[in-house]
């Protein structure tokens, strides 16, 4: 069986498609299969993709219904046992991470990833570092990107495929369900996966509000008992109680803050005690 299949969504972006191709291409670990999923490009793609064919698994040129419908078209014709998307405009950080993390692809974890290089044509870069140990409340704020994700093939048809209702936030459903409601292991790479161009949809300000919109109606149905208090507790837990927690790994200074806290109280006024009915 095929350990990793690559799938590469593309519609009418010849210039950063010829970026992923080469980037992938040029892997010095090659045993994986890739795979091009075009929605009917007019731009010169398919005089690329016919010029990569013998590079090329499979491809399909056709009009689809949006991103997460092309990606689930990937999906269910990959044959690997793991999955990764690098989608025109993205590529690999260099040309041996493959061989640096193909061998920890064993099955054992259903997401492995890494971190990722944000880059855009205004000239913004920085490195997204995504933590070793994933919480709810990583998720509620940030998530993982696919791109830097090498992905369990058989999770999406234990779970589900991507939703195509989503415009932008149906990757992140599939990371938020499959780790923090079904407590599937990962993995964290711990490097640099891949460039990702933060020029695409979900990094469009005019999309800001579809973006939130779908994150709150994710969360309120997979947890609608804590999505309430989240939002109470993310919106009192300000920087500086956050602070406090960071003092505490200096005995010297949480002993200090401990002594002004306590007089602190003992000059603040009694609460004054409710009547018991």
């Amino acid at each position: 069986m095929v350990k990793l299949s690559i799938i590469t969504i593309n519609y009418n972006n010849n210039v950063g498609l010829i970026k992923t191709i080469e980037s992938i291409i040029n892997q010095t670990w090659q045993e994986f299969e890739y795979i091009i999923i075009d929605g009917g490009s007019t731009d010169g793609s398919l005089e690329t993709i016919a010029k990569y064919k013998d590079h090329i698994d499979y491809y399909v040129s056709e009009k689809d219904n949006g991103v997460y419908d092309a990606m689930n078209k990937g999906i269910n014709i990959a044959k690997g046992s793991y999955i990764n998307f690098m989608n025109s405009g993205d590529f690999y950080f260099d040309n041996t991470i493959l061989e640096a993390i193909h061998e920890k692809l064993d099955l054992k974890v259903g997401v492995a990833y890494g971190n990722s290089f944000y880059f855009n044509e205004e000239g913004y870069d920085r490195v997204e570092k995504t933590p070793s140990e994933l919480s709810f409340s990583h998720f509620f704020t940030s998530g993982i990107n696919h791109q830097a994700s090498f992905i369990k093939r058989d999770l999406f048809f234990k779970y589900f495929m991507y939703n195509t209702e989503y415009k932008i936030c149906a990757d992140w459903e599939f990371f938020l369900y499959a780790i923090c409601k079904r407590n599937e292991p990962y993995l964290h790479l711990n490097k640099t996966i891949c460039y990702y161009d933060f020029s695409g949809i979900s990094a469009n300000p005019a999309n800001l509000n579809t973006y939130y919109q779908e994150r709150e109606e994710i969360l309120r149905k997979y947890f609608p008992l804590f999505y309430d208090d989240y939002i109470f507790f993310d919106k009192n837990y300000d920087r500086r109680i956050r602070k406090l927690f960071q003092i505490q790994k200096n005995k010297i200074l949480w002993r200090t803050v401990k002594i002004f806290i306590t007089i602190f109280l003992l000059i603040l006024p009694k609460e004054k005690k409710q009547n018991k009915i």
